[in-house]
């Protein structure tokens, strides 16, 4: 199964997507902020899709999309927040992430979302929930 780095500054949340990938199946790296997740794949770290909270510390999603995209534009991105009631999201898009998902989000939906952000389908309109 793929490898997700799965970028999440909330220890909780990280923990209970981290087993939720897990049981799926794939293999999860994960960082507390942007610019972690920017130093391990910089050190060589190989993952296949990342999956990455908009709203942090140090480096928040927007900025780590935008990075993502300049130096390793064929890695898919994720891109979820909490936050409903702002163009987080829409902005996520623009710099490049393939999907979106407003959290809390279930293991189905998550699947269906990884599974099209893999396999390079285009991808949903809205942000799936």
């Amino acid at each position: 199964m793929p490898s997700i780095l799965l970028i999440e500054d909330d220890h909780d949340t990280a923990e209970t997507l981290q087993a939720m990938l897990e049981v799926e199946g794939h293999a999860v790296l994960r960082a507390e902020n942007g610019r972690r997740a920017l130093d391990l794949l910089q050190r060589g770290a190989a993952v296949d899709l990342v999956l990455t909270d908009i709203v942090m510390p140090d480096m928040e999603g927007i900025s780590t999309i935008q990075h993502l995209g300049s130096l390793w534009p064929g890695l898919p991105v994720v891109a979820m927040t909490a936050r409903r009631d702002t163009p987080y999201l829409r902005a996520a898009k623009a710099m490049g992430a393939r999907e979106t998902l407003y959290k809390p989000f279930g293991r189905q939906a998550l699947r269906e979302i990884l599974q099209r952000a893999l396999a390079g389908d285009p991808p949903s309109p809205e942000p799936s929930r």
